[in-house]
C-alpha cells in the first residue's frame, strides 16, 4: 500500500509539471482546433457511401473506433476500468478526483492526462485487462448501425486515439477488424512510462495501397475527426454527427460476431463519473452493511438471522431444493439403467440446470478459459 501511495503521489508530481508545460500551449491547441474545423467541411462535400454490395465486398473501410462505433463519446469509462482493475482503488480514486479539471482541456490533452494517470507504473507483461475486461464493456457500446455499415465491407481497419493495447484484443478477436491503428505506450524497464508516441498510421496505409488494389473507405464523427493524415487516404469518406448517433440502438448479443463467453474484472456496471462516485459514496455504507452481515450470520440463528439480512438488503437466491427439482433425469440418462456414463449424465445435468437458469452450455473446458484470459 505504502509503495502504491508513493508511486501515486509522483504521479500526481509529474503530472502538474505536465499540465504547466501544456496549458503554455493551449493557443496553439485552438489553433489547431479551428483549423480541424475547417478541413471537416471539405471532408463533408467527399462522396458518400453509395455502392453495391459487391464493390463493397472489394473495399477496405477505415473506421474510427469512438467516432463511428462506439455510442457514447465519452472514453473516462474504460480509463476508470484500467485504473481500478489494473492499478487499485487509490489510483481510481484519483482519477475520479482530477477528472473534472480533465474535462475541462482539451480533448488530446485529457486523453494524455487519462493515459499517465491509469498507465504509469503498470507492468506491461501483466497487463491483460486489454483481452479480458475491456470487451464486455465496448461489445456493449457498440451502435447496432454504425456496426452495420463497417460490417459492409470486406476488410476493415480500426483508427483509435485509444492505446492499442487497450482496443486490440477487442477490435480484432470480437469484431474481426483486420488491422488496428492506435496510440503506442512508451516502455521503460518493463513498465509503462504513461506516456505516448507521436500518431502513426499513415505508413501502414501507404504499404496497404501498394500491396492490396483496394478502395478505401473512411468512416467517422463530424464532432471527433483527430486522424485527418489517415483519412486523407480515402477516397470516400462517410461522416456521421452528434444526433445522428444519439439515435443509435445497442448491438444485440445474437449480432456479436463473436460471442462473449468469458469475462474477468471486478465491477459488474459501465464505470461512469456519477456511477463511480456513487460507487465509492457507498464503500464506508457497504462495509459497514457487510460487518453485520457477518456477525448477524455467525451469530444468530437461522430463523433470526434470515430476516436481519433481508432487512439490510441482502436478497435470498434460488434454492437448491427447487433447481434439483427442475431438473428431470429420465432413467435413459442414468448410469446403470441407461447404461451411461458419469460424463455423459454429469453433462446431461449441466444443461439442465443451464436451462433453468436461463444460460447457454458450450464445448469449452476450464482449460480452455484459462488460457483465453491468461
Amino acid at each position: 500500500m505504502m509503495v502504491a501511495m508513493l508511486i501515486t503521489l509522483k504521479a500526481i508530481i509529474y503530472l502538474s509539471k505536465f499540465l504547466l508545460r501544456s496549458l503554455n500551449h493551449m493557443e496553439n491547441l485552438q489553433k489547431n482546433a479551428s483549423s480541424t474545423n475547417d478541413s471537416q467541411s471539405k471532408l463533408r462535400k467527399y462522396a458518400s457511401l453509395n455502392r453495391t454490395s459487391e464493390e463493397l465486398l472489394r473495399s477496405t473501410i477505415v473506421f474510427h473506433v469512438e467516432g463511428a462505433l462506439l455510442r457514447s463519446s465519452s472514453v473516462f469509462p474504460y480509463f476508470m476500468l484500467v485504473a481500478f482493475e489494473a492499478g487499485g482503488i487509490l489510483r481510481a480514486l484519483v482519477l475520479l478526483f482530477l477528472y473534472p479539471f480533465v474535462c475541462l482541456v482539451s480533448r488530446e490533452l485529457a486523453l494524455k492526462i487519462m493515459v499517465f494517470l491509469c498507465f504509469f507504473g503498470i507492468k506491461k507483461e501483466s497487463f491483460r485487462i486489454g483481452t479480458t475486461v475491456l470487451p464486455k464493456f465496448f461489445l456493449e457500446d457498440v451502435g447496432h448501425e454504425g456496426f452495420e455499415v463497417m460490417m459492409k465491407c470486406g476488410k476493415k481497419v480500426g483508427v483509435s486515439d485509444l492505446p492499442s493495447v487497450m482496443v486490440e484484443g477487442f477490435l480484432k478477436e470480437y469484431l474481426g477488424v483486420d488491422a488496428v491503428i492506435g496510440r503506442k505506450l512508451k516502455v521503460a524497464c518493463g513498465y509503462f512510462t504513461g506516456l505516448m508516441e507521436a500518431k502513426t498510421g499513415s505508413s501502414v496505409l501507404n504499404s496497404g495501397e501498394k500491396e492490396l488494389d483496394f478502395h478505401l473507405i473512411g468512416f467517422g464523427c463530424s464532432s471527433m475527426f483527430p486522424h485527418e493524415h489517415i483519412f486523407s487516404h480515402c477516397k470516400d469518406v462517410l461522416l456521421v454527427n452528434e444526433a445522428e448517433k444519439r439515435k443509435w440502438n445497442v448491438l444485440p448479443r445474437n449480432k456479436y460476431p463473436k460471442s462473449l463467453i468469458f469475462h474477468d474484472g471486478r465491477l459488474a456496471f459501465r464505470p461512469t463519473s456519477v456511477d463511480t462516485l456513487v460507487m465509492f459514496l457507498w464503500l464506508p455504507l457497504g462495509l459497514f452493511l457487510a460487518i453485520i452481515r457477518l456477525i448477524a450470520n455467525l451469530s444468530l440463528p437461522y430463523k433470526l438471522s434470515l430476516p436481519l439480512l433481508a432487512f439490510t438488503g441482502m436478497r435470498g437466491t434460488i434454492s437448491r431444493s427447487k433447481l434439483v427439482a427442475s431438473v428431470e433425469l429420465p432413467r435413459s440418462y442414468t448410469c446403470s439403467n441407461g447404461g451411461k456414463s458419469s460424463i455423459e449424465v454429469a453433462n446431461h445435468v449441466q444443461t439442465e440446470i443451464a436451462r433453468a437458469l436461463g444460460f447457454e452450455c458450450t464445448s469449452l473446458t476450464r482449460k480452455d478459459k484459462y488460457m483465453i484470459l491468461a
